[in-house]
């Protein structure tokens, strides 16, 4: 099913981005979660090459631990024991290094070529005991490649863009071009970055959701 209203909804995700995004920094939790995101994020940039970070015990450790302060370990949610979560995202490298590939290019009004290939990475990626894949493997992108891949999660993205939380490979797909839509219709959405959780493009997206009413 696609996204409902869905104009009216990058409009008013557009709109909560160019008006008052800065606002999350005082509503949306800090602690462990914003600790943390910020130290995956600074790794990540240490790493130019996505096999030399997922292959740094340090960085796959603090990737796990990124998961499990984004609640990836609770609400019904159960992730794998450390080695086989980093031996999940090195079975995953082909994907990845794909994706990988296309982001410097990338442009949000050329966007087929990496909606393909996260697609591809996001079906490769088996970080759950449990059977859910959207959110974790969001996040998991969304930390590896934030310039192109947002964060996702039921209460948010699946309840208030769809109106109900069942998920799907379709879905993840649907909500990449959503996100590109809502990016695409501001100008200059890099004027709206700070130092805390408002820290790339793809989050801008993902922070107006958890905002909206």
């Amino acid at each position: 099913m696609p996204i409902p209203n869905r104009s009216l909804k990058v409009q008013q995700t557009a709109n909560i981005i160019t008006k008052k995004i800065s606002n999350i920094n005082t509503i949306y939790r800090g602690g462990p979660s914003l600790h943390f995101y910020h130290r995956v994020r600074e790794l990540r940039k240490g790493h130019e090459c996505i096999t030399s970070f997922v292959g740094c015990t340090t960085c796959a450790e603090i990737l796990y631990a990124t998961l499990l302060a984004w609640d990836m370990n609770n609400r019904g949610a159960k992730m794998d024991d450390f080695p086989v979560f980093q031996k999940a995202l090195i079975n995953s490298l082909p994907d990845l290094l794909l994706v990988e590939s296309l982001v410097p290019s990338f442009k949000y009004n050329a966007r087929a070529s990496i909606i393909g290939a996260l697609r591809a990475a996001y079906t490769s990626l088996h970080l759950m005991k449990t059977k859910g894949r959207l959110v974790s493997n969001s996040k998991c992108l969304h930390f590896l490649f934030p310039e192109v891949c947002p964060p996702m999660d039921r209460t948010n993205t699946l309840q208030k863009l769809y109106g109900n939380t069942a998920e799907s490979p379709a879905k993840f797909t649907e909500l990449l071009d959503f996100s590109y839509d809502v990016l695409s219709s501001i100008a200059n959405p890099g004027q709206y970055l700070d130092a805390q959780w408002n820290t790339c493009e793809t989050k801008l997206v993902d922070n107006a959701i958890i905002m909206m009413k």
